[in-house]
Formats: C-alpha cells, structure tokens, sequence
C-alpha cells in the first residue's frame, strides 16, 4: 500500500501502548484509503479486499454454497468428522465414515441427483451403522425416515419424551438427540399426533 500521510502516536486499540499512525492507499483497483498502525514496521499489501477475494474464490468454486443440499452435505461431514459437532458421538464417534468420494461437494451432489434429491427429503442411511457412501445412502420423506427410526420407541418411551419436555430441561431437538430420532417424531410425540396418551 501507498503512504498518503502520517497520523502520528495514538494509544493502541488495548490501551496497552502507543503506536504510530498513517493513511494508506490501497493499489488499484480498490484505491480505498486505509488508516493503519506502522509500529510493527509491516505494512499489509492491500486493505483486505485481496483476502475477501481469495475467499470468495475459494468458497463459490460451485456456486451452490447456500443451496440446501450443500446444506446437508455439510451436517453429513460435521456429524461424521468434527468432534465438537452435537451428534458427533453418535456417527464419527461411533466409527461411521464419510466415503472418500464424497468428502468432495461435487461427486455428492451428483450422486444425489442422480439417486432421488428433491428439496423436502430426508437424507438417510439404509443401515444406520454403515457407512456415509452411494450403496448405503437414500432419500426418503420425513414419514418414510420416521417410520424406519420409530421402531425403536414404545408407549413407555413415548411418555418418558412426554414427561422429560415437560420439565422444561430439554428442548425437542435434545430429546431427538437423546433417543435417536427426528425433532418431528419428539413433536409427534409432545402433540399426541403419535403415541397417544
């Protein structure tokens, strides 16, 4: 960047110290004019328009970023990969993997639409300890998913979500994480639509 002028010493932005100022050109074709701090003896390159574009350009490599099948491409590898991410014990900590192919948001998104993909869909694992991969994966509606997962919940279940909602300590996307479920099967629940009282 361009030194336009010389601010002088002002206290830094923790109060700890003093620094010296200038205004800075950014180089074409952003031109924008930047103050910064000169007491690191650095001066950055440009002011952050190259960063946001690099990101941009690292991040629209498909242009389906805020595409809801991105969306579950992306719960699909934070369930599988990220240890920090709520269901994660209970798929990556469990031992179930994501396919190399589809670590990849092309072949998956492919994949999908190939296989049934259509915007309403629950994306579903036929064997619930298999693997996150072409021959184990399938769309399905919310009623085909829940009847696949209901199997596990009775009449003394279903009163167990009753009475713990009740208390007002877990919210319905805690109780579908607690019993293996989907939130619309704990709100089925919850409502009497299902396992009526």
């Amino acid at each position: 960047m361009k030194l336009i002028r010389k601010l002088g010493i002002r206290l830094s932005k923790t109060g700890n110290s003093y620094q010296s100022w200038a205004v800075f050109e950014c180089p074409d074709p952003c031109n924008k004019e930047v103050e910064r701090s000169t007491s690191n003896g650095r001066i950055a390159k440009s002011c952050g328009c190259q960063r946001y574009e690099l990101i941009a350009k690292l991040n629209i490599k498909h242009g389906e970023i805020n595409t809801k099948l991105y969306n579950v491409w992306v719960s699909m590898k934070q369930r599988v990969l990220n240890l920090k991410a709520t269901g994660y014990k209970d798929y990556g900590g469990r031992g179930i993997k994501v396919c190399n192919e589809w670590l990849e948001f092309i072949p998956f998104r492919d994949w999908a639409l190939v296989n049934g993909y259509a915007e309403g869909l629950v994306f579903d694992r036929e064997n619930p300890d298999g693997n996150y991969e072409p021959s184990n994966c399938r769309f399905l509606t919310m009623e085909e998913s829940n009847r696949n997962k209901t199997n596990t919940i009775t009449m003394e279940i279903a009163n167990k979500i009753r009475d713990l909602h009740k208390t007002g300590v877990y919210t319905q996307q805690k109780l579908a994480e607690k019993f293996g479920v989907h939130q619309a099967t704990i709100s089925y629940i919850i409502n009497n639509k299902i396992w009526k009282i």
